[in-house]
């Protein structure tokens, strides 16, 4: 996928000159701006405290380019994580691009086919990728280096000469210059870095959402508690075109990052619920349980003028919750308690999204894709 950015960026042949010019004439002296530097995989610039950008080839006059800005990159705190390869063409270095996104924080990778740069998909909420602000895209930077030298004192000449120099020196290196072998395409179990909680969460609602629910008989307990539940939600629910509702999902209270002590429930909106209700939904849970299947984790209640229906998700996040990348919408501490509690044989396959190994190991690329997400949406707040 191309984009604006993409399309203002230089050619690697030129990035690669001015930071190669760079480093050369760093080995000779301090320069004022950017540390440049030519190693084993390419050229590195890094600008102290504001983050770094990198280019290195690839056989077949192909090119990667990488880096991240400390204050632009948008791309690094999306939930769920977004996959910086997604998209990528079969010659990306693969292994190697996966240990350096493993073992680094990027904000941005882009490719070059030989003709023009491309990136991955972005969400729309992903503003800025940080290149604009960290690769010297308009402003030549042995310019500023030239005009900064200048302006500490040094003699205008000499200054000329060192850049003539270091250019030359630059050109002469474009020959040797390190080259990365072609990959024979994408690795079918990559996984994408996952580092925050919200971001392991929302790995976790995409693998449930694409479930579905096995099949079980009505709870044959907890009648009474449920009408008692159904009464409450006829005076106190929210109205929605002719009818009240109450959608909740269970918090349990030993959920590192969402439980508050005790188990509790939370609505559309993450907030918890309190009182009356609290009682209510939690007398239904217990009465429904069974030692075997497990309980529920999601309910909605909805009541009407003919009747009430009760609905549970046992095994998926369901299709009536909200899909929206805004909120939590499943917890991995509350989900992995659970599946701990069922029979083996109950727990779904994505079990394994909610194991705290996801924030070590990576998630899977497969639900960090743009076109795997859910739209991006705020719900709207009840009785708006």
């Amino acid at each position: 996928m191309s984009n604006d950015r993409a399309a203002e960026l230089p050619s690697p042949e030129l990035l690669w000159h001015r930071a190669a010019t760079l480093a050369a004439w760093g080995t000779e002296q301090v320069l004022p701006e950017h540390n440049y530097a030519v190693d084993s995989v390419g050229v590195r610039s890094e600008d102290v405290g504001n983050g770094w950008w990198a280019l290195s080839w690839v056989e077949g006059g192909r090119a990667v380019m990488y880096g991240l800005d400390n204050d632009y990159s948008d791309t690094i705190s999306l939930s769920p994580p977004l996959d910086l390869l997604a998209g990528g063409p079969a010659w990306l270095p693969w292994p190697w691009l996966e240990r350096l996104i493993t073992t680094e924080v990027v904000g941005f990778v882009y490719w070059w086919d030989g003709g023009a740069w491309a990136h991955a998909p972005y969400p729309p909420e992903a503003h800025d990728d940080g290149v604009g602000s960290i690769v010297p895209v308009d402003d030549d930077p042995v310019e500023q280096v030239c005009a900064a030298l200048v302006d500490d004192g040094a003699d205008p000449a000499r200054v000329a000469d060192s850049r003539a120099a270091h250019g030359r020196a630059a050109a002469a290196s474009f020959a040797d210059r390190p080259v990365l072998p072609a990959g024979q395409g994408e690795p079918s179990d990559r996984r994408v870095p996952c580092d925050l909680p919200e971001q392991h969460a929302a790995v976790l609602a995409a693998g449930m959402r694409g479930a579905a629910e096995r099949d079980r008989a009505e709870p044959p307990g907890g009648a009474a508690q449920r009408e008692r539940l159904v009464e409450w939600v006829r005076d106190n629910g929210v109205p929605e075109e002719g009818r009240t509702v109450l959608a909740a999902a269970f918090v349990d209270s030993r959920d590192p990052h969402y439980g508050q002590g005790q188990d509790g429930f939370q609505d559309v909106l993450r907030r918890r619920l309190f009182g009356e209700v609290l009682e209510l939904l939690t007398a239904v849970r217990e009465a429904e349980a069974d030692q075997e299947s497990g309980r529920w984790l999601y309910m909605r209640v909805t009541v009407t003028e003919d009747g009430s229906t009760v609905e549970r998700a046992y095994d998926c996040l369901p299709h009536w919750w909200p899909a929206t990348r805004s909120l939590v919408a499943a917890l991995p501490g509350t989900v992995r308690a659970e599946m701990a509690a069922r029979a083996p044989a109950w727990r779904p396959e994505w079990a394994a999204l909610a194991d705290e190994g996801i924030c070590r190991d990576g998630a899977p690329a497969a639900l960090c894709r743009v076109d795997a997400l859910p739209p991006f949406v705020r719900p709207k707040r009840p009785g708006r």
